[in-house]
């Protein structure tokens, strides 16, 4: 009904007033209407934006404090797993606490957020190198008294003068050590305070094994909580927002105001309970969130309220903290909404402001737009009506330059227009013929320039997914490369020792004795690597076979023959182990032992580096002749496989089953950037995590090769667009959409064909290639 009238509104204002009065009373209504309700809207959306602005700003927030506690937090799991690692390849040894610390200084110059690092034995051993506030750093061990020693630090991480000694230290009681130990696990302390400087810090323990599975200590990272509030007060929430973090116990963690999350006493620095903070905020929210939830164990999940304190309304965002080792915080976020309110009025007065000054400047245009429209209105009135009826000579003589004068002289022109129109379709005929000439000539040279940025397009794939490579491939060469400089500092040590030692004994040996040395090292080099637990099975069988023959010293000359690997079995080598210098001559045969070896190793090295630089050069080259060679599939597979082997051997079960099959002609690089594209892709819909089968071998007068992964499928809606051009499931930025158009392409270019067959948990890729091209 209110349409009806709406509509039929101007139609009875114009048979009761004149034009002028039917152009402005509808424009000013509409406009007076335009105005109350912008103002109006404009303060209701002023008032309900303020949450989603405050919840925006409190997202925001918490994403970056999580973000940044991940970070700090993730410091002492690298730093204790890097000293795993460091034990389990040799580089470093429980048994000599000494080899940890310059290595403990080494690191704490790259983690500069570590304030501790330490390393403790269930015999009461102990290490740790300390970052003090001054900038220096000091060594705390235990030796042979047991008694905790401290000393300063050279410049070059050697120790310095002894600074102090701190009696009974019993590393083993501390619960850096218990509670890991108990959890078998890496895991966070609680808490604690320390004396000097006063400050909180945390600790994340974890057990070290050997090889035999025997526990060998604790390895443990001390961290800072200051560093917490320090980046909490640096975050900007609103104009008077704050931030903290609690325990669930309601203990305060870190907090962005200048206030210390402990109290100071005789006894040191006292943890300070959220609930006692000098800051009303933070103790209003802190009951809120108790009275909310009765205790603050019950928040599993981001929480958003809305409280009020002290009469005021705030905005409250609460999210849970927590990592893999156990740690259990809460983030809270707490916003007033005076932030906000001040800028919603601000706006709200301008737009009103501005809506009545413009609706004054409406009300004046308008009339005057009336009185301006309505005069020449009449005469374009009769110039249309003449030209309606078929008088194309009549003109309209209105001198003016607005809309009304561009309608007379549309008028005048749509004449002339008419009488030329015959001429130009000819002309734009012959124009018609010239075009699809240089449209033939056009499509001839695109599918030139096609041809060439293929090519393009397929290097540029290839480098993409080399530098993608780049970081693995550097890991694989620095892999051989570190191997073979341990091997050479083990040789050039076992060199000297046996070079000054060896010609002094050949002298000394008889001929029978010189057979039996000669014998004993053909013996030893051809024996395979022991394990520990083998070794020292060997080690006491031969201990017991030489004191029974009265052999001294028995157990170094066994220790020695149990590193050569050598066989229980001594009847052949008893003329120079009846030698009084017997132990010197097994040194001597130990050494030149561990010179063989080492030397076999730098081999095997040398070989596995040759292969992946021959690989990376094999993928890399560009092939700009464009004519087939005769290759092999199968190498062009194990090219890329050698390149993406650091990314396989990390998560990744790969299983080939290669036939043999003739070499065919082919473009070898191109066919490498197919597997590579198979390969990534596979990998990528694992999430680097699963099964990948290879298969390659021969059917259908063809080489058949087959790439199957154990990823989520592919939809079936989206098989059919797989292989379109820039078609792509990624997130934007993360894959161009090209990789499987051009399998496609470069596989048709060999006249094969590459089919996809997906269902959930199994997707298949086949590529056939004909043996011969016609």
């Amino acid at each position: 009904m209110f349409i009806q009238t709406l509509r039929s509104f101007p139609g009875k204002l114009a048979r009761r007033h004149k034009l002028r009065t039917v152009l402005v009373v509808p424009f000013v209504l509409q406009v007076c209407g335009a105005v109350g309700l912008v103002g109006y809207l404009s303060f209701q959306n002023g008032q309900r934006s303020i949450e989603s602005l405050a919840q925006q700003l409190t997202d925001e927030v918490e994403v970056h404090i999580a973000e940044r506690t991940q970070t700090y937090l993730a410091a002492p799991h690298a730093v204790n797993q890097l000293n795993q690692n460091a034990l389990e390849l040799g580089q470093l040894s429980a048994d000599n606490l000494n080899s940890m610390e310059r290595h403990f200084w080494r690191q704490i110059q790259v983690f500069d957020r570590i304030s501790y690092i330490q390393f403790g034995t269930p015999k009461g051993e102990f290490v740790g190198l300390a970052a003090n506030d001054d900038g220096s750093f000091t060594y705390q061990v235990t030796e042979y008294s047991g008694d905790l020693q401290t000393y300063a630090i050279k410049q070059n991480g050697q120790r310095g003068k002894k600074l102090e000694t701190s009696p009974n230290f019993e590393p083993q009681k501390r619960p850096w050590y218990l509670i890991p130990e108990k959890k078998d696990k890496p895991t966070w302390t609680d808490i604690y305070a320390w004396v000097n400087p006063p400050t909180l810090a945390i600790t994340l323990g974890q057990p070290y094994y050997d090889q035999s599975g025997t526990f060998q200590g604790i390895l443990a990272t001390d961290l800072s909580i200051a560093q917490f509030s320090d980046f909490l007060q640096t975050l900007k929430i609103g104009k008077t927002g704050k931030s903290f973090i609690l325990e669930r116990s309601g203990l305060m963690v870190a907090t962005s105001t200048a206030e210390e999350p402990f109290t100071p006493s005789e006894k040191g620095p006292q943890r300070l309970p959220a609930l006692e903070s000098k800051d009303p905020v933070v103790r209003a929210t802190t009951q809120t969130l108790l009275d909310r939830f009765g205790t603050l164990q019950e928040i599993s999940v981001r929480q958003q309220l809305t409280i009020d304190i002290e009469g005021k309304r705030y905005f409250l965002q609460v999210n849970p903290l927590r990592d893999q080792h156990g740690l259990d915080w809460l983030s809270v976020v707490v916003v007033p909404e005076a932030d906000f309110m001040e800028q919603i009025y601000a706006n709200t007065r301008s737009t009103i402001g501005l809506s009545v000054a413009a609706l004054l400047f409406a009300i004046l245009i308008g009339v005057s737009t009336a009185r301006w429209v309505t005069n020449p209105i009449l005469k374009i009135n009769a110039a249309a009506t003449a030209i309606s009826s078929g008088d194309l000579q009549r003109s309209v003589a209105l001198n003016r330059s607005d809309e009304l004068g561009e309608l007379a002289r549309s008028f005048n022109q749509m004449v002339q227009d008419l009488r030329i129109s015959l001429e130009e379709r000819n002309v734009v005929v012959e124009a018609l013929k010239k075009s699809e000439q240089q449209l033939a000539e056009y499509n001839r040279s695109l599918e030139q320039e096609v041809q060439q940025r293929t090519q393009e397009l397929v290097q540029s794939e290839k480098m993409v997914a080399l530098g993608q490579l780049t970081a693995g491939v550097a890991h694989e060469i620095n892999t051989p490369l570190g191997a073979i400089q341990a091997a050479g500092e083990n040789i050039a040590s076992s060199l000297e020792k046996s070079m000054q030692q060896l010609p002094k004994i050949l002298d000394q040996l008889q001929p029978e004795q010189t057979d039996a040395f000669f014998e004993l090292l053909a013996m030893a080099q051809q024996q395979e690597l022991l394990t520990s637990r083998e070794e020292r099975k060997l080690k006491r069988s031969l201990k017991k076979i030489l004191a029974e023959k009265s052999l001294e010293p028995a157990n170094d000359m066994a220790s020695t023959l149990s590193k050569m690997g050598v066989s229980a079995d001594l009847s052949s080598f008893l003329p120079i182990l009846e030698l009084p210098n017997n132990t010197e001559v097994l040194d001597v045969a130990y050494d030149l032992t561990v010179i063989h070896n080492n030397t076999q190793n730098i081999r095997l090295a040398v070989g596995r580096a040759a292969k992946i630089v021959f690989a990376l050069k094999s993928y890399a080259r560009q092939d700009l002749s464009n004519e087939k060679v005769k290759a092999s599939v199968t190498d062009t597979v194990e090219t890329v496989l050698t390149l993406y082997h650091n990314q396989i051997k990390h998560g990744i079960d790969l299983t080939k089953d290669f036939e043999d099959v003739p070499d065919i002609l082919c473009y070898p690089e191109e066919l490498a950037q197919v597997w590579t594209n198979l390969l990534h892709n596979a990998m990528q819909a694992m999430d680097y995590k699963g099964h990948i089968q290879l298969t390659i071998g021969q059917e259908q007068q063809g080489i058949l090769v087959s790439f199957t992964d154990s990823g989520s499928g592919i939809p079936e809606d989206v098989q059919a667009k797989i292989f379109d051009p820039f078609f792509t499931t990624k997130p934007a930025g993360e894959g161009s959409g090209l990789g499987l158009d051009i399998v496609r392409k470069i596989v048709d270019k060999h006249q094969g064909k590459v089919e996809c067959q997906s269902q959930p948990g199994h997707t298949r890729f086949e590529v056939w290639l004909p043996l011969e091209v016609s």
